[in-house]
């Protein structure tokens, strides 16, 4: 697959969630009966899409592409969409979060946490992964006996 249908699929999929998060925000906004929108609701539908989007192709697997650029993705899309949540959170949230006191140690815990994840994934991705080749040649040397 190349980058550019990557990100024509990405987009596809950003407009589509922004669609549906509107018609929810819609529904509740009626049920509440409150008169207006806000302009800040808008913008928290446009970063919980892109967050819900960069998510998706982070988790799921997209068959279009190679290995290595599947890895690349990964960590791109998990990145950007941590971002867009502190990025939310920063932003949107009310009470003590945005005051700077509370915000450091947030991301930067986040950032040690996601650190540590993504380092212990690596590290059993690459046991599992010389497990199922010692099993392989098993298998092969059995085969040609």
């Amino acid at each position: 697959m190349k980058t550019g249908n990557f990100v024509s699929h990405m987009v596809k999929d950003w407009f589509a969630v922004c669609g549906c998060v509107t018609i929810l925000v819609a529904i509740v906004q009626a049920l509440s009966s409150t008169g207006s929108v806000k302009a800040s609701i808008l913008w928290q539908i446009i970063v919980a899409a892109s967050a819900f989007t960069c998510f998706k192709y982070a988790l799921v697997s997209t068959p279009g592409l190679g290995q290595k650029a599947q890895t690349f993705s990964f960590y791109i899309c998990f990145l950007l969409a941590d971002v867009f949540v502190i990025v939310w959170l920063w932003l949107f949230s009310s009470g003590p979060f945005r005051e700077n006191e509370r915000f450091l140690p947030f991301l930067i815990t986040s950032l040690v946490i996601k650190g540590m994840v993504y380092t212990m994934l690596h590290i059993d991705g690459q046991k599992e992964a010389k497990r199922l080749n010692e099993k392989l040649g098993e298998y092969q040397r059995e085969g040609k006996a």
